[in-house]
Order: structure tokens, then sequence, then C-alpha cells
């Protein structure tokens, strides 16, 4: 592209992407300032590397699962090539082609804060779909009733997508978008090649350095410039907006907003120490681009460090419940020995009015402070912090801490899934619990298709939406009772033929089973009791008595009953390994954080009391005082 001759004066002037002047000669510069940046890059290189491979190793740990470490470390990668391309600028610039600078620009940088976006964007998508686990019981919905319904059309299908493959969807779209119109550019702009393009779009200079100025400048970079304002002016204060009343036990909002914050200054930054003459002197030591890869900077820490941190702080207080826990089991053992020595002791007088008696106490089934517990059933006293200050908490009055988990701490599924199970066990009828085999087909029916449910909400892989965290051997023990159930009601019907179907929507009545399908599930749309369903095959005829037990599913919803294979496996205690790991995970991870805001906001709370009591008698003191000094004035 032809400049006029004030533009191309003005261009000249102001310097090139890498800082060059017409001055500048073409060779690399390794001056104090070009070792400072080389020797700045390697060393947060690798200190970024070290960080990275930290979170990696951690990626287990509750407060890392959720994150979606995959999308953001392949935004966090793409972001950091380019910056360090931009701290070595300053001494290859001289020699390097802009060219290079500008698929970097255009490649690079677009598609590695694309990804880096989607992935920081997950923080709201999991902040609103973690908001439904604070309300009650009967008012949760989850996958067992939202993937009942067929979806129709291309963008039914996509709605009903996971956040991750819609995100992974969207930013390949945009990326292919992307790099379709910078090949477009490139092929059409001589700017950057003479010999084929568009004429007139050309650009000339008397030296190499006149000509790599001017290619630095022009309509070409905008798609570049596009994505940068887009997504630091546009997406950037939508998700701070939204994320401005979300408050986290993570460190999440903290890290979003900062990294929102730390890119809205780039772009602008960046026109000004190209197009502004006075910026001269900056660029002379602090290319252009620096101004990008400061944000870029800030990114990293925020994304990559303050988790380190977060997951450090996580370990020592998950450390310090299990030292409280250890000295709470201790204290209690020396009791009960002393107890004992006190009991082995010889006689008393029977004048004595010493009265020793032998204590029998385990502090993980009860405890004796938990007669006096605040109102919302927390325990008090220093046996807060132990596994059966959770399940008092969780038997007594859940509601607080299923509030806490799905709305500070991001992990709600395990609250309901104690709570679903809890009242799976309440609700058995007691000879199932003695022995499965001993009771009525149809008792076993009932309760195997409540365990489905709770599979499917909270443990499936494939459909719950956020499947709790179990030992994997416990995971395929469950998925070996109930994956083929789960699959025959909840997988791909598209797979299925017309006549097969998982629910039948009549009531009382079988659904037909088509040839080849071995389970299906027949509906309760009345609580009146049922004449004996048939269910056939096309070779034989069962008798299935449906039950009426009113404890099989909660009044306000359809009740589906499983009429398929049920596994020999199957039985009440099904789930309590999972059901221990959680309770585990709980006390080791949310409890402590619940405990410590309980008592923060109790303090806070003393605290305010206390001042506003001081003030009141202050202001009578005074009130006092200055009637004192009135009243011989008035006499």
């Amino acid at each position: 592209m032809i400049l006029p001759r004030g533009a191309v004066a003005r261009a000249i002037t102001g310097g090139s992407e890498f800082g060059t002047t017409v001055d500048t000669k073409p060779q690399v510069r390794l001056d104090s300032i070009g070792v400072w940046w080389i020797c700045f890059g390697a060393i947060w290189t690798f200190f970024l590397v070290l960080g990275m491979v930290f979170l990696y190793r951690k990626r287990h740990m509750p407060t890392l699962r959720m994150r979606g470490l995959p999308l953001t470390f392949a935004g966090i990668v793409l972001l950091h090539l380019y910056w360090c391309t931009v701290q070595i600028g300053y001494s290859v610039g001289p020699l390097a082609p802009e060219v290079a600078e500008f698929w970097i620009m255009s490649i690079w940088y677009p598609f590695g804060i694309a990804l880096f976006q989607a992935g920081n964007s997950q923080f709201l998508h999991i902040a609103r779909a973690q908001s439904r686990f604070a309300r009650p019981d009967s008012q949760l919905s989850f996958r067992w009733s939202e993937k009942r319904s067929e979806p129709k059309g291309l963008f039914q299908r996509i709605r009903r997508m996971d956040y991750s493959q819609k995100m992974f969807l969207f930013v390949t779209l945009g990326m292919t978008c992307q790099l379709v119109v910078v090949v477009f550019i490139f092929m059409i702009s001589r700017k950057f090649h003479p010999d084929f393009g568009i004429p007139g779009t050309e650009v000339y200079g008397s030296t190499p350095v006149e000509i790599a100025i001017q290619q630095g400048r022009g309509w070409e970079w905008w798609p570049s410039l596009f994505w940068q304002f887009l997504w630091a002016w546009v997406i950037a204060p939508i998700i701070l907006w939204r994320s401005r009343g979300i408050r986290d036990t993570h460190g999440w909002q903290l890290q979003t907003m900062a990294c929102c914050i730390a890119g809205l200054p780039a772009a602008p930054m960046w026109l000004i120490a190209l197009y502004v003459p006075e910026m001269a002197p900056v660029n002379a030591v602090f290319v252009p681009p620096q101004w990008i890869a400061l944000s870029i900077f800030v990114m990293e820490i925020f994304t990559v460090f303050v988790p380190c941190w977060q997951v450090r702080k996580h370990q020592n207080l998950m450390q310090e419940t299990l030292d409280s826990i250890a000295s709470w089991e201790s204290k209690k053992m020396k009791t009960k020995s002393e107890a004992a020595s006190d009991n082995s002791a010889p006689p008393l007088s029977p004048t004595s009015t010493k009265v020793a008696e032998p204590l029998s106490f385990d502090p993980w089934k009860k405890l004796p402070s938990f007669d006096k517990s605040e109102p919302d059933g927390l325990p008090t006293g220093e046996s807060v912090m132990t596994m059966a200050a959770l399940e008092h908490v969780l038997d007594k009055n859940p509601e607080p801490l299923r509030k806490f988990s799905a709305t500070r701490d991001f992990s709600g599924e395990n609250i309901a899934f104690l709570t679903a199970v809890a009242e799976w066990k309440t609700t058995m009828p007691p000879p199932f619990v003695r022995n499965r085999h001993n009771t009525t087909p149809e008792i076993v029916r009932q309760q195997f298709t409540r365990a489905l449910r709770i599979y499917v909400d909270f443990i499936s892989p494939r459909d719950a939406e956020f499947p709790i965290n179990i030992a994997w051997h416990e995971l395929r023990k469950l998925e070996g009772i109930f994956e083929r159930a789960a699959r025959s009601t909840m997988g791909d019907r598209r797979d299925r033929r017309a006549g097969a179907t998982p629910f039948a929507e009549v009531d009382w009545r079988p659904a037909q089973e088509s040839r080849g399908s071995e389970i299906h599930m027949v509906t309760r749309n009345t609580p009146a009791v049922p004449a004996p369903a048939v269910v056939s095959d096309g070779n034989s005829t069962d008798t299935l008595a449906l039950p009426s037990d009113p404890h099989v599913s909660r009044p306000d919803e359809e009740a589906l009953y499983f009429t398929g294979d049920i596994p020999a496996a199957f039985d009440a205690s099904v789930f309590d390994a999972a059901q221990a790991s959680i309770k585990y995970l709980v006390l080791t991870n949310t409890w402590p954080k619940y405990v410590r805001e309980r008592r923060s906001s109790e303090s806070s709370a003393a605290t305010r009391s206390t001042a506003e009591t001081y003030e009141t008698s202050g202001s009578k003191r005074s009130l006092r005082r200055a009637l004192a000094f009135l009243r011989p004035m008035l006499r």
C-alpha cells in the first residue's frame, strides 16, 4: 500500500513493530537491554513450565478439576509463544521480517486468546450450573429427567451439548474463520509479496528498514486488532459484569476478573506506541508489542501461579483438618484410658463421694457436644472438625452446607449425592436391607430404579454433569452394575430402532420392547394401585405386579421402573464405598472452609455488636457530660 508522504514520514519517525527506526543497523542487538529481555524471557518461561507441571500433577484436586486445564493450557501455550517472540523482538527485530510478525500476530495471539478466554469463561458456567444444587432435593432437576426428550434440530442438539463440547465447537469455528481471513488477506495484499496480489497495495522505501516500518501498518492487521478488541472490550466486560456477585473459595473469581482487566489496555497501548511519535523513546527499549506481552504476563500470573498458591493453601487447610481430627481422637483415647484406669483402681471408701464410670466413647459415632448446637445444626466446641460433626449436620440440617458447597465451593454435587443416598437408604424396606435375595422382585426393582437414578445423576462419567470424584476401582464396580441399564435408558437414541424406547408414556402399561432390546422402563402417572402388568417379548408372557410403595418416588414426579435384568451384585450396600469416599472428601475439603467461614462471620457479627454497644454507651456518656456541663448554666 502506497502511503501519503506525510504518513510515510510519521511511520518512519514512529518506528516499526520491533522498535527499529531508519537509523537502526540491520544486526542483532545484544546490548544490556537485549540481554535483559532474553534472560527475563528464559527465566519466566522456566518458572511458568514448572507451575503448569505442578498444576497438571495436581489436576485431580477439587480446586483444579473444575477449571478445564487442557483448554486453558492450550491458550497459555500459544500466548506464551507470542510472548517469547516479543521478548526477543528487541534483539532480533532489525533482522526479522515483518511477514513473520504478521503471521505470529494473526495466528498465535488470536488463537491463544480465544482458547484462553474460552477456558476462562468456564467460571461462569460452573457457577451457574452449580447454583441449582443450592435448591432442596424436591426442586432439583438432573440428567435423568433432562435427557428423556429427544432433541430435534441442529440448534437443539447444540444446546444439549456439554459446555466443554459447545465451547470447543465455537472456538474451532472462530479459529477456522480467522485462519481463512488471514490467508485471504495475505494472498491479495502485495505488502509482503510484490509479485502477486491486488495492485496498489505495495509499499515503497529507499531502504529495507523503511519498507519494514511501512509493512507493520495498514488494513492487513485489522483482523488481529478486531480479535483483540472483541475479547478485551466486549467479551471481558460481559464476564466481569456477570461474575460480580460470585464469591468462591477457590480464588477463581479473582483470577477471572484480573485476567479480564489485564487485557483492556493492551490493544490501545499497542496502537499508541505505533502511531504516536512521542512514544519513540519508549519504543527504543520497550517495543510496541511489549504492551500486549505485559497483559499476557499478568494473565499467566493469575492463571498459573495463583492457582498454585490456592492448591498449597488447600493442602495446608486439609492437613490442619487431619491434625485436628487426630488431636481429637488422641484426646478422647487418653480420656478413655484414664477412665479405664480409674475403673480398675481399688474400691473406694463407702463415705467417698467420687464416682468413677468407664467411658465407652467413639468420636466417629457420637459426640457429647452435639446436644448443644447452633440453629443451623452446626455443632459447637472442638469436636466440630470431626466426621461425626459432618454427619450430624448432614442428618439434622444439611441446607446451609448444601448452599455453601454449591455457591461458594462449587462442589454441590457431593452434598446432593450424600443426601440422595441417605434418602434412598432411609426409605428402604427392612427385608431388602437384610437380604436382597429374600425379598420380592418388585421391591428389588423399585430399589434398583432409584439407585440407577442416583448413578445417572451423580456418578456416570457419560451422563452426570458433575460426576463425583471416587476411586477408579470403585467407579468400575458401579459401572459394572449400572452402566448397561444406564445406556439403555440414557444412551443415544439415534442408535436404536424406532420401536425401542426406554420410557413408556402410558399409565401403568408396559413399554413395548423391540426385538434385540433387553431392558426398558415402565411409568406410573397416577397414584392409584395398578393392576398386574403384562410384559411380553413375543415368545412368553410374564406378569409383573408393579408396587404401590409411597416411598418409591417423590409425590410430584413420575415414577419410572426398570424392567430389565438386575445384576446379582446389586444390594443395599452398593453405594457404601462411594458414600464413605465422598464424606471423607467433603470432610477434608468443603467442611473446613464452611466451618471457617461460619466462625469468621460469627466473629465479625460479634465485633459489630461490640462496636455498636460501645458506640451507644459512648453516646450516652457524651450526652450525660453535656447535660452536666449545661445544668449550671440553665440554673
